[in-house]
């Protein structure tokens, strides 16, 4: 039972990072950019995504024009998802958590109907 309580409480006690969804639908895509590491000091590697106004969010990120997905594998799979919402008119949403580099940083995304 002793076991058992820790275990709750350890669980209760965990961090929790607030996220948010953001949503660019086909008409406010601006442009898209590609960057690789290191090639401007001020971004990291990765997909950024750009709205004509700013996303609506609530996050601190002074940069909220942006949307950046930083990790490799996702970047590539959600250039490809947004090649295909362009070419289809479909409306992608952003699941973001906090910033990189003042950029509103995406974690996952989909494809909204």
């Amino acid at each position: 039972m002793k076991k058992c309580f820790i275990t709750i409480l350890g669980f209760l006690s965990a961090p929790t990072i607030a996220g948010e969804w953001v949503t660019l639908e086909p008409e406010n895509l601006a442009q898209y950019e590609v960057a690789q590491q290191g090639a401007l000091s001020f971004i990291n590697e990765g997909l950024y995504v750009k709205h004509k106004a700013t996303f609506t969010t609530t996050l601190p990120c002074a940069k909220k024009q942006f949307v950046v997905i930083t990790d490799t594998k996702l970047a590539d799979r959600a250039l490809s998802s947004l090649m295909f919402a362009i070419a289809s008119k479909k409306t992608m949403q952003f699941y973001v958590e906090g910033c990189s580099n003042d950029y509103l940083h995406g974690k996952i995304f989909i494809l909204a109907p």
